[in-house]
């Protein structure tokens, strides 16, 4: 795929994201307002606050679609991942393999420190006995 391709396909991402994150917020506000309520539109999933999401998400992406220094910016950084070289997927694998076991040895040390220095300072403030 080319790099307008991929442009384009951010720029789809970018208002997908938008629109979850002002839906939600504006379905918020509005019900946090008393004097507002809530309008369904088509169904009960399309709302006013629906709709006003997707008009802003979709005014600003296009706003940001037509700006030639982000499109030119978002085509750079494109550009820049293909350069890079991925690990394979069993290395990936692996590496994450790892992880998880340390953090789970972090985890089992950090429990066990706990139970000890809980049972130390019980012993110091009960007075030893």
């Amino acid at each position: 795929m080319d790099v307008s391709r991929w442009v384009t396909l951010t720029y789809l991402f970018i208002v997908g994201i938008m629109f979850v994150i002002l839906d939600k917020s504006l379905k918020w506000l509005w019900t946090s307002a008393d004097f507002l309520t809530e309008h369904s539109i088509i169904g009960s999933h399309i709302t006013l606050t629906t709709l006003i999401a997707l008009a802003i998400a979709g005014g600003v992406t296009w706003w940001m679609y037509r700006k030639k220094e982000y499109y030119a910016y978002i085509g750079e950084i494109i550009i820049e991942l293909k350069k890079v070289t991925w690990p394979p997927l069993s290395e990936t694998k692996r590496s994450t393999l790892i992880v998880i076991i340390f953090s789970i040895a972090l985890s089992l040390y950090l429990w066990m420190s706990d139970q000890v220095w809980k049972r130390v300072t019980d012993f110091i403030l009960s007075g030893g006995a």
